[in-house]
């Protein structure tokens, strides 16, 4: 018998339990807690499967009086989240998205399984490393060209060190992003801060720079712990820093410090082919997750989210 599927709106949500929730399922998110949807997805609500059996958290936004699911920026999976893995509720939850918002554009997780003819799917790829072995065993899967960046961050000098100024990260990130990425606005990027100072505080982010002889930091990239993963979650480049190969640099040392840990190295994908090549010059293997577009808005307000 199928349990029940309700409906939490924002405001209703207990998030010590919601948390509890997200906790106690097979194919938990980092990104599904409380802590990253209240900063990236203010006003979220949830879908619950019996008592917590399945989950499902919606980033909720509303425009024209409609009220409809988008993907967060800087996250990227959500979808449903389950206790039994081997049970996928995917259609059953999709169903429900689609009688209680006319437009969704959402990211599932690498567990869900959409049927992809009553769903406009889009297949992302992510990339992952099992960081099951040694360093020296990790290392011999790395391809030519990231050898020897890595030796060329070396021989130029460039040092790593913890560094925690979230905002001169950031503004590194956003001087290509605004050209890059015109779609993230200004309220992003303090969102983005918001998360990575939280992170640093509760000691769920790790961030470390790259420093040029001079001291000056050219690189910074932020890892997130997340359950059984460690996810490459964000990163700035400054010209030197892409000359030097420091970005390589700075990957290679965070699998130095979780080879052998039995955990997942997750880059966290990319649709632009040069940062594809890049995580899979560390070894990295494809994985794959849908990107569901729902669209019931009615003509001609469907052609523009079409």
């Amino acid at each position: 018998m199928m349990m029940e599927i309700r409906h939490i709106p924002a405001g209703s949500i207990n998030r010590e339990e919601w948390d509890s929730w997200v906790t106690a399922t097979a194919n938990r998110r980092i990104y599904a807690c409380s802590v990253f949807l209240d900063i990236f997805a203010p006003g979220w609500g949830a879908l619950v499967m019996g008592s917590g059996d399945a989950v499902m958290p919606l980033a909720v936004n509303r425009k024209w009086g409609i009220s409809y699911l988008f993907q967060p920026v800087f996250i990227q999976q959500l979808g449903i989240l389950m206790k039994d893995a081997s049970v996928d509720y995917t259609d059953q939850f999709l169903e429900r998205v689609s009688s209680t918002y006319r437009f969704s554009d959402i990211a599932l997780n690498e567990m869900n399984d959409p049927d992809p003819a009553r769903y406009h799917c889009v297949n992302m790829t992510n990339y992952l490393l099992r960081l099951d072995r040694s360093y020296n065993e990790l290392a011999k899967g790395y391809d030519t060209n990231t050898v020897r960046n890595i030796r060329k961050a070396d021989r130029l000098g460039v040092d790593l060190r913890p560094h925690e100024h979230v905002d001169e990260v950031v503004r590194i990130f956003a001087l290509n992003g605004r050209r890059l990425y015109p779609n993230i606005r200004n309220i992003n990027y303090s969102r983005l801060e918001k998360v990575l100072e939280r992170g640093l505080s509760d000691g769920f982010i790790e961030m470390r720079g790259a420093f040029s002889p001079g001291g000056e930091l050219i690189a910074a990239l932020c890892m997130l712990a997340d359950y059984d993963r460690h996810v490459f979650f964000f990163s700035a480049n400054t010209a030197e820093g892409r000359n030097t190969g420091a970005m390589f640099l700075l990957v290679d040392s965070f699998i130095q410090q979780y080879a052998g840990s039995g955990r997942t190295f997750d880059f966290n994908g990319s649709v632009n082919p040069g940062m594809a090549r890049f995580y899979k010059g560390f070894g990295s293997g494809a994985a794959t997750y849908s990107r569901i577009r729902i669209n019931r808005l009615p003509f001609p307000v469907s052609l523009l989210k079409g």
